[in-house]
């Protein structure tokens, strides 16, 4: 019986002592410094006691520190280091790598070098070279701070799509609406009158131009007339024909000379009866003559009394030269002649100006 409760005393007293070893194991665990060996504590209290002036107290002599006051220092000054260290304070700067990062992400890739370039010329402004990866007219000029309006038109469409080295003319159009006043030219009437002696004629009634207003519009590109359109037209007078009176009363026959021989232009000798001076006049009507033959070159309407229907002459004067001509029409009185040409002789263009010459004929056998 007593050697049970000697027993139990011991296990009771292990009991208190293991209880009290827990307690401060976790006295220590709480107040952040395990227990440490005899061989470390000095060390980590000396340097954790130093004073604000750097001076560190020496273990064991006067002003000196004991174990348990050195481990508290230490558990005490070296919480806050815990505490700010970068593993615990989530509010620290972020580290040189996360920097850069940061840094990298902010900065601009640099543009590569555009794969064509598209010159455009205008010529109302300077050129405008444009880089471009591909994209219509109007958009690669949109690109470069130049809208284009319907009065710039590219020499390539405004739409299409531009993936190559281009050189690309851009024409201005303008337009200006004008009004002019234009001439309205009178044309000449011949009027044949038997009062007054052939080959006499006159001016009766002198031609007068009329006028009218014309209003247009015109479009220019790059400055000189492309196209005008006519938006209104207004005659503001009327032309006066020109009337020349052309007399058809008989008239003396004058014979220079009866029988001879003339070389012609054509270096061709005829022999001639007799020449007569003739007035000439000239006609185009088209259709037959009153011997059959059709109207064309080569033919002249004469005065049978004069010149008989059918009879080959020489016309010629010191300005033309209209060679052999029959007698082939009538229409005509006295020493006259007709002669039929078209704007396509030779000598229309001297003839018809005056309207009236006065020829010599040469009657050929």
């Amino acid at each position: 019986m007593k050697r049970g409760l000697v027993v139990l005393i011991v296990c009771v007293l292990f009991g208190l002592i293991m209880l009290g070893a827990g307690v401060y194991a976790a006295s220590s665990i709480s107040s952040g410094s395990a227990p440490k060996s005899h061989s470390t504590e000095l060390p980590v209290s000396t340097s954790s006691a130093e004073t604000e002036d750097g001076n560190v107290p020496s273990p064991g002599i006067g002003g000196g520190v004991s174990r348990t006051e050195a481990t508290d220092t230490v558990s005490e000054e070296t919480e806050p280091v815990k505490e700010n260290s970068p593993e615990t304070d989530k509010s620290a700067a972020p580290s040189p790598t996360t920097d850069n990062k940061s840094a990298g992400e902010d900065e601009q890739v640099p543009d590569h070098e555009p794969l064509y370039t598209v010159t455009f010329n205008f010529w109302d402004r300077e050129p405008i070279w444009a880089g471009t990866d591909g994209g219509t007219v109007r958009g690669i000029l949109a690109e470069n701070g130049y809208t284009l309006d319907s009065l710039h038109v590219p020499s390539i469409g405004a739409d299409e799509w531009i993936s190559y080295d281009a050189v690309i003319d851009v024409a201005t159009l303008s337009y200006e609406t004008v009004t002019l006043t234009e001439e309205i030219p009178y044309d000449t009437e011949y009027v044949y009158s038997d009062s007054v002696p052939s080959g006499q004629s006159s001016e009766t009634t002198a031609g007068v131009p009329g006028y009218k207003e014309t209003t247009y519009t015109i479009e220019y590109v790059n400055g000189e007339e492309n196209y005008r359109s006519l938006d209104s037209e207004y005659v503001t007078s009327y032309p006066v024909n020109q009337v020349i009176t052309v007399g058809t009363a008989p008239s003396t026959v004058v014979e220079e000379s009866a029988g001879g021989y003339i070389y012609g232009a054509d270096g061709t000798q005829y022999h001639y009866s007799k020449v007569i001076t003739v007035k000439a006049t000239y006609y185009n009507l088209p259709g037959g003559t009153a011997s059959g033959l059709p109207a064309g070159d080569g033919i002249i309407a004469t005065d049978p009394s004069v010149i008989p229907t059918g009879t080959s002459v020489y016309l010629k004067n010191d300005a033309m030269d209209l060679g052999v001509r029959i007698a082939a029409d009538t229409g005509v009185y006295g020493a006259w002649v007709d002669v039929w040409m078209n704007e396509n002789s030779p000598y229309y263009s001297i003839f018809a100006p005056t309207g009236v010459w006065e020829m010599t004929c040469y009657i050929l056998d």
